[in-house]
């Protein structure tokens, strides 16, 4: 079993990911969710952490709050994607869990050395804590197996033709991650989470399945899929973060390439991950897996087979 942290900033689809993490029992030990700045201020994706953790009855899983602003940037967030609360306005601010009252940085790295080369990082959100972890204690990154990011894109983003969200948001940190000498670093980016795409007709079959989970990620997702509608003009909603736990449960989930990574923290393409691939550039030292693509109807199968296991082939006739 693959011990992880979810570093997060619930967030719709981080809110789906974690769920899926929680429904592969036999495979995934979610050891706890650490928060950061991202979607939301950081206040409310700690509570919608824990509100999503009683949604899925686990709350025995701690929380820690992490930092509330980029290293160096002033605060950026997303409501117009994630309604004001973070998730879609589905009434996080009821959560009765308690905070854990260590810093996420100071767990992180407490744990990295517990854990000591046994552990999965699985950042969902911006890099701030990840970065701050490998700034504060210089042991940290051997102590690390892996670390399964969701952010940044080889071609193209989402906040400007270049810079996906995550690493817009705080490009000092991830370029602070990329450059550490991680052992192991997989980049789930656009070019791949653009795939697993939740279209109405499967968003209509959360609603009819009927369960607590079901409808809660149901009524979360309105507000997304209005999102991109008004935005993008597209029917449904990307549910970008839930990929990389998709990856984690079936790596042939995602084509992965070879590739030395760096990101750009100024000018007109600010926060973008440069992906040199080594095919291409042999004189680059290869840091990370870059996710170019992914095999939409694997992921439902994966989606659907894990969380609604009854509902798996309904889901696959409308592939």
């Amino acid at each position: 079993m693959r011990k992880i942290i979810i570093d997060t900033d619930p967030g719709i689809d981080d809110a789906i990911a974690i769920l899926l993490a929680l429904s592969a029992k036999k495979e995934l030990d979610v050891l706890a969710l650490t928060t950061v700045n991202g979607n939301v201020d950081v206040e409310k994706v700690t509570k919608n952490a824990c509100k999503i953790l009683e949604v899925a009855g686990r709350t025995d899983i701690p929380v820690y709050k992490g930092n509330d602003k980029p290293l160096v940037r002033a605060r950026i967030n997303c409501e117009e994607f994630h309604g004001d609360d973070g998730l879609g306005n589905a009434g996080a601010e009821d959560s009765e869990k308690e905070i854990e009252t260590e810093h996420a940085v100071d767990f992180l790295i407490r744990k990295a050395e517990e854990e000591k080369g046994e552990l999965t990082l699985v950042p969902i959100g911006p890099l701030t804590n990840i970065a701050q972890a490998v700034q504060k204690d210089s042991g940290f990154v051997k102590n690390i197996q892996e670390v399964v990011i969701m952010g940044g894109a080889e071609h193209g983003g989402n906040m400007s033709p270049h810079a996906e969200f995550n690493f817009w948001t705080d490009p000092e940190a991830a370029k602070i991650v990329f450059q550490a000498g991680f052992r192991k670093i997989t980049m789930i980016g656009l070019d791949a989470t653009s795939d697993v795409f939740l279209s109405p007709t499967l968003r209509e079959l959360l609603y009819l399945i009927n369960t607590p989970i079901s409808r809660f990620i149901h009524k979360m997702t309105r507000v997304y899929a209005d999102g991109h509608w008004e935005i993008e003009k597209k029917l449904g909603c990307e549910l970008c973060d839930v990929l990389t736990i998709a990856y984690l449960l079936d790596s042939s989930v995602a084509e992965t390439v070879d590739a030395y990574v760096d990101v750009e923290t100024s000018g007109l393409c600010d926060g973008a991950s440069v992906v040199y691939r080594t095919f291409y550039y042999p004189d680059k030292k290869q840091n990370c897996k870059v996710a170019v693509s992914a095999d939409t109807k694997k992921f439902f199968e994966i989606f659907f087979g894990y969380l609604f296991p009854e509902y798996r082939e309904f889901a696959l006739r409308e592939l």
